[in-house]
């Protein structure tokens, strides 16, 4: 049956239960419990014979006479339904049978008991709809035109699919870890703006937009970093932001051009102090999640347990060549060799104009760039606070950008301006929240985790 004909078949049974007096959307349900907690409580329920009400999708139904089974999922977990003519009655029994769909949300009350296959059930002595599906639900995804449909229908991807709802359940008990250990190290959690009047804080395209009231142009941020450090100028020793940015640039696997991030900023610390934290704060993240601290991702074992590695950029890159055109020569050759965690620290200045020098060698920055699993996860570095030495290396950056690097950064006057009045030493990190989640859901794209990927429209 073709689908507009299956939604005119659905949109009967809804005038026929608004005929009936029953409304298909009502406001409020009495669901006293999760599936997950009637689940976990069952023997003890099962035993009282205290009256459940659970809520969720059906999500299928068999019949059998004057009988029909029925699966109930609300997101927590599945538990299967019976309902019986001689139960309820004829006029809720046949009301269920013609009118209830698979796809439809419900609430049921009744006992809980195991059928003679020791199936967890429950009898259901009441039900009412509480949404009337009008699109069927589909039966499986499959092939690529469905992966695609997947994440642009998230809703029925997460409706359907446990492991996809895992995912993100996953992905929420990291962010609550991560902010959890910074709040226990004094840490305070600030917003800082999406609308920027110059973008700034790393070397991207931006997107722009203009303001109707102020008649002026603004940029989506790139990163929250300069505002982050003007408020070390005014006295918050440590800062930390989840942020969402936004860069106008390619997409690939690891690549998104809307993507969340964590960034923080500890006033008199530095680059040492920095690797020490990460190990610190990644590891108790990874281990909500996996409690032996190993993370399974794409069939090769990492260990966030034991001391990270620490090697120097130039060193992995003895065997090929520095300087120009390095940092693509990395990313081709070195960076999908980095499995096990690994710290690469003093970058080439020239890529990171935000970076203090290093004291010894005024050609590399005092930083890292942390890896594992092939993937880059985090930039830190001990910060520039020589306003001086910024203004110049923005001023290069300009140069840059002059000859036609579109990525290249702007020169901040207000920023610059800031670091005079006196910035503390300091130390920065920012995670690309995004990929440490794929890594730790074993999962190879991008768009996987996250909830609504940017997507080309569909060609109607």
């Amino acid at each position: 049956m073709a689908l507009d004909e299956i939604r005119k078949v659905k949109i009967e049974k809804l005038d026929k239960l608004r005929a009936a007096g029953v409304d298909p959307y009502p406001a409020v349900s009495n669901r006293t419990m999760s599936v997950a907690d009637a689940v976990a409580r069952f023997d003890e329920l099962a035993a009282s014979q205290e009256q459940v009400i659970l809520a969720g999708r059906i999500m299928g139904r068999r019949e059998h006479g004057g009988s029909i089974f029925f699966d109930l999922s609300d997101g927590s977990g599945r538990i299967q339904g019976f309902i019986k003519e001689d139960v309820v009655g004829e006029e809720t029994f046949t009301r269920f049978r013609d009118l209830f769909d698979i796809g439809d949300i419900i609430e049921v009350a009744g006992h809980l008991f195991k059928t003679k296959k020791d199936e967890r059930t429950v009898e259901v002595k009441h039900c009412m709809i509480l949404s009337k599906a009008l699109l069927p639900l589909p039966e499986k995804w499959h092939g690529l035109t469905d992966v695609e449909e997947r994440f642009r229908k998230r809703y029925l991807d997460l409706a359907l699919n446990e492991d996809v709802r895992q995912t993100f359940k996953t992905r929420a008990v990291v962010i609550r870890a991560l902010r959890d250990s910074l709040n226990h190290h004094e840490f305070m959690e600030v917003s800082t703006p999406t609308l920027q009047p110059l973008y700034g804080g790393a070397s991207a395209r931006p997107f722009k937009t203009h303001m109707n009231a102020l008649d002026i142009d603004l940029f989506l941020r790139i990163a929250p970093e300069l505002y982050l450090k003007r408020l070390l100028v005014g006295g918050f020793e440590k800062v930390f932001e989840f942020t969402t940015n936004f860069r106008n640039e390619g997409m690939d696997r690891d690549h998104n051009p809307e993507f969340y991030a964590l960034e923080f900023y500890a006033a008199y610390k530095d680059i040492n102090w920095l690797m020490d934290f990460t190990e610190e704060l990644l590891r108790a993240a990874v281990k909500a999640v996996h409690a032996d601290g190993i993370v399974r991702h794409e069939g090769k074992e990492i260990n966030f347990s034991q001391p990270f590695n620490r090697v120097k950029f130039k060193d992995l890159l003895s065997d090929y060549k520095t300087g120009k055109g390095a940092d693509d020569l990395f990313k081709k050759n070195i960076r999908p060799t980095l499995i096990e965690p690994t710290f690469v620290v003093d970058w080439p200045t020239e890529l990171l104009p935000l970076a203090k020098k290093t004291p010894d060698d005024p050609n590399f920055v005092s930083t890292f760039q942390f890896f594992a699993g092939g993937l880059e996860l985090i930039k830190a570095f001990t910060e520039l606070n020589d306003p001086i030495d910024q203004r110049e290396r923005f001023a290069a950056q300009e140069d840059k950008r002059a000859k036609g690097d579109e990525e290249a950064q702007r020169m901040d006057e207000d920023f610059v301006e800031a670091l005079e009045y006196g910035m503390p030493p300091a130390a920065g990190w920012g995670l690309g929240l995004d990929r440490f989640i794929m890594l730790l859901t074993d999962s190879h794209s991008i768009r996987e985790v996250l909830l609504f990927p940017t997507m080309k429209p569909k060609d109607k």
